[in-house]
């Protein structure tokens, strides 16, 4: 794999993940909630600029090994008997090094917008969550 391909690839794991933060985040939060937050998201961008940085982490996969057990079956046709033999397979782990792209300051925006529009909202709606009722 070219290096223009692992970094389309990264790319778009990275979009995949914030993505999916984002709805388990929001999912709740008022529409009121995240027009605030949408109102501080300029300031926080130019407080915590994206700040891409190429690090390794290690990854989990499942791999099937065979376990040193297998599990013979014998079937008779006539007078002649076939015995078939298969592995039993189970599953390990296996930490696998993988090179990500990591926003370092991610979760300080986040932070910091989450914490702006919290203010806006105590302002506006006399809460924390912009709730209207």
């Amino acid at each position: 794999m070219q290096i223009s391909q692992k970094i389309s690839l990264l790319r778009s794991i990275k979009y995949t993940f914030i993505f999916g933060i984002s709805v388990l985040q929001f999912g709740c939060a008022t529409q009121e909630f995240r027009y605030a937050q949408n109102e501080c998201s300029a300031d926080a961008y130019r407080q915590f600029p994206i700040n891409n940085v190429a690090t390794i982490v290690n990854t989990t996969r499942a791999v099937q090994v065979p376990s040193g057990r297998t599990e013979c079956r014998t079937t008779y046709i006539g007078f002649t008997a076939k015995t078939t033999c298969e592995n039993i397979m189970q599953t390990e782990y296996q930490q696998v090094p993988q090179s990500v792209i990591v926003d370092t300051n991610a979760s300080s925006r986040q932070y910091a917008m989450n914490s702006c529009a919290q203010q806006l909202c105590y302002r506006r709606y006399g809460n924390a969550d912009c709730k209207t009722k």
